[in-house]
C-alpha cells in the first residue's frame, strides 16, 4: 500500500497599513488644517510647533499646551472639534495625493494570498470610495479611531488584526513614526515609514525603515511573514 504523506496547510498571513499616514500623507494634512484654522484666530502656527504638541498627543491638552506656548488664548475644545473635523474632510478627498506604487505594492501581497487591512480613521463608506483603486478580494479597509491624534495603540493594532481574523505574531505592519511603538506592543514584525515631519520620533525596535514602497520593501516584508519570495 503507498504511503500518504500529509501536507500542513500554510498559516494565513496578514499585513496592515496605517494608510492614511502612510499611504498617504496624514501628517501634512492635519498641520494643514490646523494652520488654516488657528489662522482665522490670527494665531500663527510653525511647523515645529505644531509637531512638538499635537501629532501623538491628546488632540485637547496638545492644543491648549501648543496656545500656552504661542502666548494666545481662544476655544480649546471648538478649535479641537473643527480641526479634527476638517482633518477627516481633508483626507476623504486626498485620494491624488496617495504615494506612487502604493496600489501595485498592495496588489502583491494580495496575488500572495496575504490578507491587507488598510487602517483608517474615516468611516467605512468614506474609505471605500477614498481607497477604492486599492481594493479587491483580500484588501479591505479597517475603520479604527486614533487613541491619541494620529496614534495607533496596541489594541488598535489587535483589533485590526483580528478583523483580519488573522493572529498578531502573523502580521507585519507598516507604521507612521508615531504608531511604531502600539504595533510593536502588539507582538507584530513592524516597517516604519518615514515621516519628513516626525524626524524627532523614536523608532527604535522597527524591523524596517522606509521611504517608499518599493520591490525590495516587499521582498522584506515577505521575508519577515516567513512567506516563500520564490513562490508567485
Amino acid at each position: 500500500m503507498e504511503k500518504q504523506t500529509a501536507t500542513a496547510t500554510p498559516l494565513q498571513r496578514g499585513l496592515l497599513i496605517e494608510a492614511d499616514r502612510v499611504i498617504l500623507p496624514g501628517t501634512d494634512l492635519y498641520y494643514e488644517v490646523c494652520r488654516e484654522r488657528l489662522a482665522r484666530e490670527k494665531i500663527k502656527l510653525p511647523r515645529e510647533i505644531f509637531v512638538r504638541y499635537l501629532p501623538g498627543h491628546s488632540a485637547a491638552r496638545g492644543m491648549a499646551a501648543l496656545l500656552e506656548k504661542l502666548g494666545c488664548t481662544a476655544d480649546v475644545p471648538a478649535l479641537t472639534q473643527e480641526c479634527a473635523a476638517a482633518y477627516t474632510e481633508a483626507l476623504a478627498k486626498s485620494g491624488g495625493k496617495m504615494r506612487d506604487t502604493a496600489a501595485s505594492f498592495v496588489r502583491e501581497f494580495a496575488k500572495r494570498n496575504i490578507k491587507v487591512g488598510l487602517i483608517t480613521v474615516l468611516p467605512e463608506e468614506k474609505a471605500k470610495a477614498l481607497y477604492a483603486d486599492l481594493l479587491e478580494e483580500l484588501v479591505v479597509v479597517v475603520p479604527e479611531a486614533s487613541t491619541l491624534t494620529g496614534v495607533h495603540g496596541w489594541e488598535g493594532w489587535r483589533r485590526a488584526a483580528r478583523k483580519l481574523q488573522i493572529r498578531e505574531r502573523l502580521c507585519a505592519a507598516i507604521a507612521s513614526p508615531i504608531s511604531v511603538r502600539g504595533a510593536l506592543s502588539s507582538a507584530m514584525r513592524v516597517v516604519v515609514m518615514s515621516d519628513p515631519m516626525l524626524e524627532h520620533v523614536d523608532c527604535g525596535g522597527a524591523d524596517i525603515l522606509t521611504e517608499n514602497f518599493s520591490t525590495p520593501l516587499r521582498t522584506q516584508i515577505l521575508g519577515l511573514l516567513k512567506v516563500d519570495i520564490a513562490a508567485p
